[in-house]
């Protein structure tokens, strides 16, 4: 059984495209754009430059941060409100001025029927046509619980909104790229206003570093490529399968790095 098993498996392999690469995924114009960030500068790290271009498409962004910021009580008392104001600044950059906080515990999120309903409530006022989330597989503990918070009410909302999941700590398995070459400077001008952030951990090179990464899935330029990766959620029962996986493995990496 076990060789019947062996050489299925090889057979399936062979099969195998020699290097499928994620589709490029090109930004809408004049749409409805809701993103979620766990904490302030996840959604400048995580698809910043993708937001830059659609607010130069001429699309409306909402950009919703669910914690309250005091996890960063070790960066000084004053660090939540500090982080709001450089969260103001980073969209300025971008061009966006509409954000909201919902003030969720910091480091301790736990989904919640009241929680829940908030989402839905700003799903059905906005009615976004692109949606914007932290992964699931993401290392940072309230990504995980936000992002498959967030999934679980986009996939029972009857909008049409299609929903990407973007990756900070973590690489995500992508299948979508967004060539931010043309606005990699705004990206980084956005990230360098989360100063106190900067101050302990070089998330501008970190950041712009995958983006040059991602970039080399785009056709080669003149100029570096840069790009931000994503995965497109879907309602079908097939995603819930990989869904079910991606969590699975952040359960395995959990266990694994504890030992």
């Amino acid at each position: 059984m076990k060789r019947f098993i062996d050489k299925r498996q090889q057979a399936r392999i062979a099969q195998l495209r020699l290097c499928p690469l994620p589709t490029p995924l090109i930004p809408i114009e004049n749409g409805k754009i809701l993103v979620f960030a766990p904490h302030p500068d996840d959604e400048v790290l995580g698809c910043g430059g993708t937001l830059a271009l659609l607010r130069q498409n001429k699309c409306a962004i909402k950009v919703v941060y669910v914690t309250n910021s005091t996890g960063t009580d070790n960066l000084g008392a004053d660090a939540p409100a500090v982080r709001r104001l450089e969260a103001k600044a980073a969209l300025s950059v971008l061009g966006i001025d509409d954000l909201e906080f919902l003030d969720e515990p910091d480091g301790n999120f736990r989904n919640s029927t009241h929680f829940e309903k908030k989402i839905h409530s700003l799903l059905r006022q906005f009615d976004p046509d692109w949606l914007f989330l932290p992964s699931v597989l993401d290392y940072h503990r309230d990504h995980v619980s936000i992002g498959q918070a967030i999934l679980s009410c986009w996939q029972r909302w009857g909008g049409a909104a299609r929903a990407f999941i973007y990756e900070i700590w973590s690489p995500l398995p992508a299948t979508l790229v967004v060539d931010i070459g043309s606005v990699i400077h705004l990206k980084k001008q956005a990230i360098s206003k989360y100063a106190l952030r900067l101050a302990h951990c070089d998330y501008l090179s970190a950041s712009i570093g995958l983006a040059s990464y991602r970039g080399l899935y785009l056709p080669k330029k003149e100029r570096p490529n840069y790009a931000e990766a994503f995965v497109e959620a879907e309602k079908r029962v097939m995603w819930k399968g990989l869904l079910q996986a991606m969590l699975s493995l952040r359960f395995y990496l959990e266990g694994f790095l504890r030992g």
